[in-house]
């Protein structure tokens, strides 16, 4: 098993970069409506952003386009065992 797996403290990092926000600015709890710079571009930018983290294994989850909370998007990375 991958014993180097991220943590979901190193996707909020990935997200809160790919928005330009303040490190440490998103938890488990934060939502899309909730933040203006979570725009359909910057869902863009979240979505290549984990895909380059996790060596193109992002693409091929369905979900993920439609994940509009932080919360979602852990939940499908666990799911998908990518954390």
């Amino acid at each position: 098993m991958n014993e180097n797996k991220v943590t979901a403290e190193e996707v909020f990092e990935c997200i809160e970069k790919a928005l330009e926000l303040q490190p440490k600015s998103i938890n488990i709890s934060s939502i899309k409506a909730e933040l203006p710079e979570w725009d359909s571009f910057g869902h863009l930018g979240i979505l290549a952003a984990l895909d380059l983290k996790f060596n193109g294994k992002v693409a091929s989850i369905d979900d993920m386009a439609s994940a509009d909370t932080v919360e979602k998007i852990i939940s499908l990375l666990k799911a998908n065992k990518l954390i």
